[in-house]
């Protein structure tokens, strides 16, 4: 229990700080923003409780936004986040798993193709209301569509590699 609490703990901390000193600075032609600190909501215990999700999330994002120069978009976006991610597990993960078996979702118990497209979903809806709610309006709709088209992408770039890193143990 405590090494579980442990190793959430840092990767929580390790995300915070990977988004505030390195991906917050990445604008690849002024568009794509990778935005991986959503991959700590991504792999909490499928057991975790709704209202921890909408609290972790909400303070991760209020983290981020303390560094960043989006005051709330993140925090937002990622409470938004933590009501739709316990969905998203449900939809994508695996249907016949052991009940006995805690659920830690990642690639180990939800193979490369499911992870993926639960990851993929997650980010285009992360990254869907992260823009929406910090443009406030659809009149520049299409610097608003490659923002998130681009932001997704890369996010789930980040999110892949981060998951292989954690599976090489």
């Amino acid at each position: 229990m405590v090494q579980t609490f442990l190793s959430r703990f840092g990767w929580f901390i390790s995300l915070l700080l990977l988004q505030v000193l390195v991906f917050n600075h990445i604008h690849i032609l002024g568009f794509a923003t990778p935005m991986p600190y959503i991959y700590f909501l991504l792999i909490l215990p499928g057991e975790t409780a709704r209202w921890l999700y909408i609290v972790l999330g909400f303070v991760m994002g209020m983290l981020v936004d303390l560094f960043a120069t989006t005051p709330g978009v993140a925090a937002s976006s990622m409470a938004a986040m933590g009501l739709i991610v316990p969905l998203l597990l449900r939809l994508f993960g695996p249907t016949d798993r052991d009940e006995n078996v805690p659920f830690l979702p990642g690639v180990k118990m939800m193979e490369w193709g499911p992870f993926l497209r639960y990851a993929f979903a997650a980010s285009l809806l992360n990254c869907t209301l992260f823009f929406s709610i910090e443009a406030f309006s659809f009149f520049n709709w299409q610097y608003l569509l490659m923002s998130i088209g681009g932001s997704t992408i890369l996010t789930l770039l980040i999110v892949a590699a981060m998951e292989r890193i954690r599976n090489e143990k």
